[in-house]
């Protein structure tokens, strides 16, 4: 037998060595020569020291820190931006003097500043005569939507036959965002539509639809109290 061959390692002896080096951590502080002998196996560099193993793992964990840094810049200044635009869509419904205007710079405001393909209000109202609204029922939406309306929390997601007869059966529309227009939609419901199946996700983020929503339905309330 090859007296070469790596012998078993004794499994106790291991546990209590490791057991010490977690109760003195300071050991190889004060053995740094150990350091240098010590030799790793690194699947990129091949051996390297536990030293050298150790800069290679501060590292790698500085590239995953700065991933996620970036990440978080990226979302705080997305959110910055849409909160500056909801603020300028909510400033614009506070201004209109008619009803007719409030959903004409409703409209404006979405298709311009948010860059939505395509939006429509459906309000639930037999004797409304505005223009740029459709007039429905809320059973008509809940059969196409699927939806019950139980909260007030926009659903978001890929457009079926059933929702693409919200746009007029566009089916150039991919994915849309709904928006209750109070408890249980009671005046309507806002739709947004994009070309783009991965801007609306069902497991998206709702908050500034959710804002939306509320000033709208303020907004339009005055009207039917």
């Amino acid at each position: 037998m090859n007296s070469k061959l790596r012998q078993p390692r004794n499994g106790i002896i291991e546990e209590k060595i490791v057991e010490y080096l977690k109760q003195n951590p300071d050991f190889f502080h004060d053995h740094d020569e150990l350091l240098h002998s010590m030799r790793l196996h690194h699947n990129v560099y091949g051996s390297v020291s536990l030293v050298e193993k150790q800069i290679l793992n501060l590292r790698e964990r500085q590239q995953k820190l700065n991933a996620q840094l970036e990440v978080m810049l990226k979302t705080a200044t997305e959110n910055s931006q849409l909160l500056l635009k909801a603020t300028g869509l909510t400033v614009a419904l506070i201004e209109a003097r008619s009803e007719q205007e409030l959903v004409d710079n409703l409209l404006a405001q979405l298709n311009d500043k948010f860059a939505i393909d395509t939006s429509r209000i459906w309000l639930f109202d037999p004797s409304g005569t505005l223009n740029h609204v459709n007039y429905g029922d809320l059973y008509t939406i809940q059969q196409l939507t699927e939806q019950k309306f139980i909260t007030e929390e926009p659903v978001c997601g890929r457009v079926t036959d059933s929702t693409a007869q919200l746009f007029d059966g566009d089916r150039n529309i991919q994915s849309y965002a709904l928006i209750p227009l109070g408890e249980g939609a009671e005046l309507g419901v806002l739709v947004l539509g994009s070309k783009d199946a991965n801007l609306f996700t069902a497991d998206m983020g709702t908050l500034f639809l959710r804002l939306i929503g509320d000033v709208t339905q303020s907004c339009l309330g005055k009207y039917y109290s």
